[in-house]
């Protein structure tokens, strides 16, 4: 159950910027990030960089035109993709899949 304190933490976020983020992770470039999202390339990079500025450490570093995740970043999609996963299928109205997560 979320405590009041988490409450207080997200709703101090943009969660779409935790969405373009993990298109970036899942897609591996800013470019074909947009083209999943339907978006330009520089909407994901401002949010993107929106995303990153929650954090203190950097989430990537740039090697010439690629932007290559931290170890950081990494483990960070793990958690956030496992949970878009699980509000994807709880808002799929199919009361089946629901279910998987009793």
């Amino acid at each position: 159950m979320l405590e009041k304190h988490d409450f207080e933490c997200i709703k101090n976020i943009d969660l779409n910027s935790a969405l373009y983020f993990s298109a970036v992770m899942s897609y591996k470039t800013i470019f074909n990030a947009s083209v999943v999202l339907n978006c330009s390339a520089p909407t994901v990079s401002i949010m993107l960089k929106r995303f990153c500025s929650y954090f203190p450490v950097p989430l990537f570093e740039r090697e010439g035109r690629c932007l290559s995740p931290t170890k950081y970043a990494v483990e960070l999609d793990k958690m956030i993709g496992e949970t878009f996963l699980k509000f994807s299928v709880a808002m799929s109205n199919d009361p089946r899949k629901v279910t998987i997560f009793k």
